[in-house]
């Protein structure tokens, strides 16, 4: 199973590196593509001054000047998008192989951004949770639970509450990393996000 488990990431990692050298070379394309249309800009503004003394000459390269630099205006915005989309799905791509790598590895070490400061697994997800509802910390395994200023393990812990802290939810369940995330008020007016899979519905 692990053999088996090793190939499929094998073959993730080779489809993702297929895939990045097209977005590459689609990048350079498009990259050769705006060079030549700056080049025709270049040559249509030597073909104005020299066409000064033409009108009709002149009105021509006007023309073909101004539908050159909508055309190169167009073919940045183009680009840009390309670029926004190919880093989005890296960003995606990277994600999955994250997680997929996890899955494949139940024997793994647990990271050191749990929700709970060292807890070993989640616990199973808390039914009755709801917005504007008041939720504690669970006593069940004495650790504490991270505040976070985000949503999702790579976001930034600046608390932990200890167990059987109140709070009240304010918004959520937002799933990401595998939890299911609440933003949370502290009692002592502390704002922020915490994994739902810690909370209870009454005080323990």
């Amino acid at each position: 199973m692990l053999g088996f488990g090793n190939k499929k990431k094998k073959e993730e990692e080779e489809a993702e590196k297929a895939k990045a050298e097209q977005m590459a070379q689609a990048m350079r394309s498009m990259s050769d593509q705006l060079a030549q249309k700056g080049k025709q800009i270049a040559d249509l503004e030597d073909q104005l001054d020299d066409a000064k003394k033409d009108a009709a000459a002149k009105e021509a390269a006007e023309k073909a000047l101004a539908e050159a630099r909508a055309e190169l205006a167009k073919m940045k915005i183009e680009a840009a998008k390309a670029k926004a989309a190919a880093a989005a799905e890296a960003s995606a791509a990277a994600k999955a192989a994250k997680a997929a790598e996890a899955a494949a590895t139940p024997a793994a070490p647990i990271p050191a951004s749990t929700p709970l400061g060292g807890a070993a697994a989640p616990a199973p997800a808390t039914g009755g949770l709801a917005v504007g509802a008041s939720a504690w910390v669970r006593k069940a395994g004495g650790k504490n639970l991270r505040l976070r200023d985000n949503h999702g393990l790579d976001s930034n812990a600046f608390a932990g509450l200890p167990p059987g802290t109140r709070m009240t939810l304010l918004e959520g369940p937002v799933e990401d990393d595998g939890y299911p995330w609440w933003r949370v008020r502290v009692d002592d007016g502390r704002e922020g996000w915490v994994a739902g899979t810690e909370l209870v519905t009454s005080p323990e």
